[in-house]
């Protein structure tokens, strides 16, 4: 950077390379730095989220064209590491959904939605374009309707946007068996049209989610996660608040469901803060970061599973014919042997409580899969002094006394 003084202050220009062109500036040195280099203030740091996004904040946000198309983005992307099996129909939890953008899209794919935000301004807007969306799809449905009987030609209606056959409400067998009929043509369309969002929820997600145990097929929220890790007011403490989120998600999902929760960490610290807070609840899985070498593209993705069940959205895996045999000859015994074990199915897992003693009899040794000797027996015990010689351990010589019972004492 050249510095050139002149009449009005300083003058100076210069190269940089991050942005390959050319800048010049005529004022102080230190407010170009601050307006230049600088990266702009991330929203957390400086108001609540209540507080920022008001009226005019939720309107300013909301309108933003960068904005919405990130946020389609992010969402599809999320709903993709949901896993939900094609052409079926979920109940989704929205954390976080602002003004329902990232709701649209599940809506447009084929799903429902509920809706949970703390800013009053952000849902109150959501509210005001889901009416006029569902005006809008009712004027369609008008005019289609009355474009098929004859008094009106209706020319600019798009054939997949077609209402008439959707039946709103529960699901019951009757529709399953009529949506098996019409599944090649359900294949055939591009996006599925589904009802629209049931309602959303003003709350605080620090302080928990109020729902019913086993509510939501799933769970998506993105860019509101950070909001937890900083402290707003005295009472804040981020794992505290992470805990009731993660707990109260955990109550609130299936077994078996998924949640994709997309979030701009400041640091690699509070990555690793969010996690712990999910695995020490229960949950399973993973960081996901799609773009890791852009530093503007990056997007760290929080993809965690509330247990496992069988028959849920999880893939099931595939049975060998020769691992199922080798299953049932191992698990065989006799009714001595069934006596010592209990079994206790809970979800898709079986629990096997054995007993505290070490020897459980000729069940245990029956349980051996491979070819070692069986646990107690003196070809055991000479295999574990050979094992202790190998790693130089100070191993007692073998014997014509090693493992022989002893007489019973007088």
């Amino acid at each position: 950077m050249t510095e050139i003084k002149s009449d009005r202050g300083f003058f100076y220009f210069g190269f940089l390379p991050s942005t390959s062109f050319f800048f010049f500036y005529l004022g102080d040195a230190a407010a170009f730095v601050r307006c230049t280099f600088m990266p702009p203030p991330r929203p957390e740091f400086e108001n609540p989220p209540d507080v920022l996004y008001n009226k005019t904040g939720a309107t300013r946000y909301t309108s933003s064209t960068r904005v919405q198309t990130v946020q389609r983005a992010m969402t599809l992307r999320a709903l993709e590491l949901l896993g939900i099996p094609s052409g079926r129909q979920a109940l989704l939890l929205d954390i976080g959904c602002g003004s329902g953008i990232s709701g649209d899209v599940i809506r447009e794919v084929g799903h429902t939605w509920i809706g949970v935000d703390i800013s009053k301004d952000m849902l109150m807007l959501a509210k005001e374009l889901e009416e006029k969306e569902e005006s809008k799809l009712g004027k369609e449905e008008d005019s289609h309707s009355d474009g098929q009987d004859g008094s009106k030609e209706c020319g600019g209606c798009n054939p997949g946007n077609d209402l008439k056959n959707v039946k709103w409400g529960l699901i019951t067998e009757s529709d399953d068996d009529d949506k098996d009929e019409e599944g090649n043509e359900e294949e055939n369309t591009g996006t599925m049209t589904g009802p629209s969002m049931v309602e959303v929820l003003r709350g605080d997600m620090g302080q928990g989610l109020p729902f019913r145990p086993g509510s939501f097929d799933g769970a998506v929220s993105i860019s509101a996660v950070q909001w937890l890790c900083q402290s707003d007011c005295r009472g804040h403490v981020p794992q505290r608040r992470l805990r009731a989120l993660f707990q109260s998600l955990y109550n609130a999902l299936h077994r078996g469901a998924k949640a994709a929760l997309q979030f701009y960490p400041s640091n690699v610290e509070q990555v690793h803060m969010i996690t712990r807070a999910a695995m020490l609840c229960g949950f399973t899985g993973g960081m996901v970061v799609d773009f890791p070498h852009s530093a503007k593209a990056k997007k760290h993705y929080l993809v965690i599973q509330a247990g496992q069940v069988a028959g849920g959205f999880l893939p099931r895996l595939p049975i060998d014919v020769h691992d199922s045999d080798e299953e049932d000859e191992a698990s065989f015994s006799d009714e001595e042997g069934d006596e010592q074990y209990m079994t206790a199915r809970v979800g898709g897992r079986v629990r096997v409580k054995r007993s505290r003693s070490h020897n459980d009899g000729p069940a245990r040794k029956r349980r051996r899969k491979d070819n070692r000797p069986v646990t107690g027996t003196k070809e055991w015990v000479l295999l574990k002094k050979a094992e202790r010689r190998k790693f130089g351990l100070p191993t007692t010589d073998d014997s014509k006394y090693t493992m022989r019972k002893r007489r019973p004492r007088f």
